[in-house]
């Protein structure tokens, strides 16, 4: 960009006739009605030889350039001679920058964990892979558009628990479903079972009342697969990415680990919201696994154990989505790489304040 001094410059070359455009190769001549700057041949043999030279065209008025396009010249051999890096051929680095954006959906809660309708940027502090982020914006995500994922497990270990689950699901999701929202379905055994995008609720019911359950359990490649379906890709439109999990948290015939669901999830912004069916007072061996689903990744999990407790559950976790915030803030440097940076959003001074989002997000090289 000229600085101010170059002003007058530019002026005259504008007059002369110079056109100023992007260069397709830095060897390119450029011309005005009175001559030529033309660039030698063989540039790679140093600044020395590298200078770029003006040769006038004759004209009746005579070969002598006025002052101003003197000046003009001056300012170009100038820029050439600061910057020749800038015009290398292929073999020189190409330098980009890219500007991006973090977002952090968050979920804020009372000691009795009821959501929180009235969170301010005052509420809370924003530490970015250790460094405090001290510029960020805050918004409610209410009337932002959901992606809802609902993945049901159909394996053996979970026949029991299927008719509970059937009867609560669609007329918890009628209840929570607007007419921008969209929902995705995935049933699995030992394999994806069943895969559709839906647009309105009512289709849910027939379909989960025609879904026959049986089967080994393959919990983390059905889970990788439904965080990296085209439904869920990132795009520039805001919106919630939500995915309600039912299982028992077991898993016997997986290729892809906890952590890798656990990864593409967080990679592509969707809160884990996992219930599983049982005597909440005695633990099992999912359990531990369906936490660390939900706590990763910004959700909550919930253990239940009839159908009321079912319906206390989804009315919770849909009152934590028509209540929900989105955070954002210019990404930090990256180091053009793909890497984890680990976010906490803590409370600042309000008392019995629960903040939840995802533990962090990747970078993209």
């Amino acid at each position: 960009m000229l600085q101010p001094r170059c002003i007058y410059a530019r002026t005259k070359i504008l007059e002369y006739g110079v056109f100023w455009g992007v260069l397709e190769h830095y060897r390119t001549d450029w011309r005005c009605d009175r001559g030529t700057l033309q660039f030698p041949a063989d540039p790679a043999a140093g600044n020395a030889h590298w200078l770029p030279r003006f040769v006038e065209h004759e004209s009746p008025q005579g070969k002598e350039l006025d002052h101003g396009v003197r000046l003009a010249l001056t300012v170009l051999l100038l820029f050439f001679l600061s910057g020749p890096p800038s015009f290398a051929g292929e073999s020189s680095p190409v330098l980009r920058k890219r500007v991006s954006e973090v977002r952090l959906a968050l979920v804020a809660t009372d000691h009795k964990n009821r959501p929180i309708p009235n969170l301010s940027a005052t509420d809370i502090a924003v530490v970015d892979d250790g460094h405090p982020v001290s510029h960020f914006e805050l918004r409610s995500a209410t009337d932002l558009p959901l992606r809802l994922g609902v993945v049901v497990d159909l394996s053996d270990s979970t026949l029991k628990s299927w008719p509970l689950v059937k009867k609560a699901l669609a007329d918890s999701l009628q209840q929570l479903l607007r007419p921008n929202d969209e929902t995705l379905v995935l049933t699995f055994g030992s394999e994806v079972a069943l895969q559709r995008i839906l647009t309105e609720p009512a289709e849910l019911n027939a379909l989960v009342q025609n879904s026959v359950p049986g089967g080994l359990t393959a919990l983390y490649d059905s889970l990788y697969r439904a965080c990296d379906h085209a439904f869920f890709a990132v795009d520039n439109q805001p919106h919630r990415s939500v995915l309600i999990l039912f299982s028992d948290g077991e898993d016997d015939l997986s290729r892809r680990s906890l952590n890798e669901a656990i990864a593409k999830a967080q990679f592509m912004g969707i809160a884990i919201y996992a219930l599983s069916n049982h005597n909440r007072k005695h633990k099992q061996a999912g359990d531990a696994v369906l936490h660390d689903l939900a706590a990763s990744t910004g959700g909550r999990d919930f253990v239940v154990n009839d159908e009321r407790q079912l319906q206390r559950a989804l009315s919770a976790i849909n009152g934590e989505l028509l209540s929900s915030y989105l955070l954002y803030y210019p990404s930090p440097q990256d180091p053009g790489t793909r890497a984890f940076r680990r976010v906490f959003v803590l409370p600042t001074h309000r008392n019995g304040l629960h903040v939840r989002s995802r533990g962090g997000y990747f970078t993209l090289p």
